[in-house]
């Protein structure tokens, strides 16, 4: 180890001092005993400068080499005295010496009673800080913990004196202590690491840990002070909002999904299938959904046999939950086993009932009603979802589910509305049978095909005879009655493929598919036979009958108006050649 130049200037300064004086004052005797007193004195003299020295660039009392250096200067008078016996070097000698010892004793005691204060200070600090402090050995070994450490380690000042570092470690926290102490050894005088103690009951508490290699006054390591903050919480917190962040985006896509696609059983199977997967602990799931019967039926599950649940449904006093609005943790299943035999069956054997330790059930609300249970199982642990982070998730996830259950249940009604008006669009309101825009949409589509495959295709114009008749005789509720089953008689007649349409008032036309003339007139053969039976109208019986004109493309016509116009002028044609009684309906 190198001295630094200043000491070393005081060093042979004061050796030279020493030697020097020594000589100089030897000269005035050569008896060995008195050379050796002057020498030893000189000596002293140069010990207390150099220790004065370096005692004055310590954290020292300032009196403490200032006394020192009243005491070698008391010596040098003293030796002046001894070798030329002159009285006022004594008096000098004694009045230093008076000066500079009680100059030192009371220092030194000033600068103890200091020292203890300020050690006394430190110790409050280590001990009061809320960070676990150990002091180690090079080894390992725990020299000092100070209060936090054993509260947070849980055991006591004395248990842990007894201890290495290493057992309070996991395998893999004591690999990157070791690596940290290599770290130290080499150079580095700090280290933060985040590794995993094991406290007295073996909990495994995660600690944010600084490393600080400890030096002795020639700079060699002596010790390690280690300092620790207990972060298990925070990383619980952080691994939460991971797993909320992972989920809440897990949700997003599941929402995009489903509502650009029909929230049908197979997408709740696979939106229960995903929320499997992010909820932890998790093994299994259920969706109960309230019909309109005001009963909760399973519309999909996950990890259960849907087969046998599909046909199980509960009131709303049937359920565990009992109608509550809030996230709930299902650990007692008693309520279940009080249901009937049937049902018990199969959620014993579809619903594996036996084997469920916990659920977390969410209610899914819309206007503050229970539209569903989203209820989540774990068959491995009945704490699985004791977490009130889970819980919370859960309680954000419910409300998610029911924003999404009304977009979707509101997509679903203006979808069903947009059928509806299309369908009405499409269809007479009277006889439910295609009204004309459907007729002319499906008869022009028909006639392009036939022209494709070069096909035959017919048209059957019918109108009934003397209908006028039955209003002026009956009223208007038996004319439509009328119309309502001579349309359904009609529907009979013609085979899947054909069409039949209601073109307005006593007017029907049918459109029929890869038919020519012979297979027109047979068709028109089943009409005239379909009239032969009277129909009953609100105790009445009527008997009519209908004329009929037949167009066939392409021989008829090339488009569908063409053919409507021959098939009109044929009918007409067939009307006018029915004499005047065949043509009235009879009622009785």
């Amino acid at each position: 180890m190198s001295i630094p130049r200043s000491k070393l200037q005081v060093y042979l300064t004061s050796i030279l001092i020493v030697v020097v004086s020594a000589v100089v004052f030897s000269l005035h005797s050569i008896q060995p005993v008195k050379f050796f007193a002057i020498f030893s004195e000189m000596v002293v003299i140069g010990v207390s400068l150099v220790a004065a020295y370096l005692l004055g660039n310590r954290e020292l009392h300032k009196g403490i080499p200032l006394g020192l250096i009243f005491l070698s200067i008391s010596t040098y008078f003293d030796l002046l005295e001894a070798l030329t016996e002159t009285r006022v070097y004594e008096f000098v000698s004694v009045v230093l010496l008076v000066i500079g010892l009680p100059m030192l004793l009371i220092s030194a005691f000033y600068h103890i009673k200091e020292r203890k204060k300020r050690i006394s200070e430190f110790r409050a600090v280590v001990n009061n800080s809320l960070d676990g402090i150990l002091l180690l050995g090079l080894s390992g070994e725990i020299l000092y913990p100070n209060r936090a450490a054993c509260s947070l380690l849980g055991y006591s000042s004395e248990e842990l004196m007894k201890k290495q570092v290493s057992d309070l470690l996991s395998e893999d926290s004591e690999k990157k202590f070791e690596k940290a102490k290599s770290s130290l050894f080499a150079g580095k005088n700090a280290f933060q690491i985040e590794l995993e103690l094991i406290t007295a009951r073996q909990f495994k508490l995660v600690a944010e840990v600084n490393l600080v290699i400890g030096r002795d006054t020639k700079e060699d390591p002596d010790s390690f002070l280690m300092t620790f903050k207990d972060v298990t919480h925070l990383r619980k917190i952080e691994s939460t909002l991971i797993e909320q962040n992972k989920f809440q985006r897990l949700l997003n896509e599941l929402i995009t999904e489903v509502l650009e696609s029909d929230f049908d059983e197979k997408t709740y199977r696979y939106f229960l299938m995903r929320c499997v997967e992010v909820f932890p602990k998790a093994d299994a799931a259920a969706f109960l959904l309230k019909k309109e019967d005001n009963r909760y039926h399973f519309v999909a599950t996950h990890n259960y046999d849907f087969e046998k649940l599909k046909t199980v449904s509960f009131s709303s006093d049937e359920l565990i939950q009992k109608g509550s609005g809030d996230v709930v943790i299902i650990k007692d299943y008693s309520v279940d086993y009080q249901m009937d035999g049937e049902r018990l069956e199969k959620i014993i054997k579809g619903g594996r009932l036996e084997e469920i330790k916990s659920t977390l059930s969410i209610p899914i609300k819309i206007d503050d009603d229970i539209r569903m249970y989203f209820n989540l199982d774990s068959f491995t642990s009945s704490t699985a979802f004791d977490d009130k982070e889970v819980v919370n998730t859960a309680i954000g996830f419910g409300k998610a589910i029911s924003v999404l259950l009304w977009r979707i249940q509101t997509v679903n009604e203006l979808r069903r509305q947009r059928k509806l008006m299309e369908k009405l669009s499409m269809e007479d309101h009277l006889t439910g049978l295609p009204n004309r825009r459907a007729f002319f949409d499906c008869a022009e589509r028909q006639v392009e095909f036939s022209k494709r495959k070069s096909e035959a295709m017919a048209l059957l114009y019918l109108d009934l005879n003397d209908f006028k008749g039955v209003n002026d005789t009956l009223g208007h509720d038996v004319g439509d009655e009328l119309l309502k089953s001579v349309g359904k008689r009609l529907s009979t007649v013609c085979r899947r493929s054909d069409l039949i349409a209601r073109m307005g008032g006593d007017e029907f036309v049918y459109v029929l598919p890869s038919t020519g003339k012979k297979g027109s007139r047979e068709a028109e053969t089943r009409i005239h036979q379909a009239f032969e039976d009277p129909f009953s109208v609100k105790g009445r019986s009527l008997k009519l009958t209908a004329s009929v004109g037949i167009a066939v493309f392409p021989d008829d016509g090339k488009t569908i108006r063409e053919l409507l116009i021959v098939a009109d002028e044929k009918m007409y044609e067939n009307k006018e050649k029915l004499s005047r009684e065949s043509k009235r309906v009879t009622i009785t």
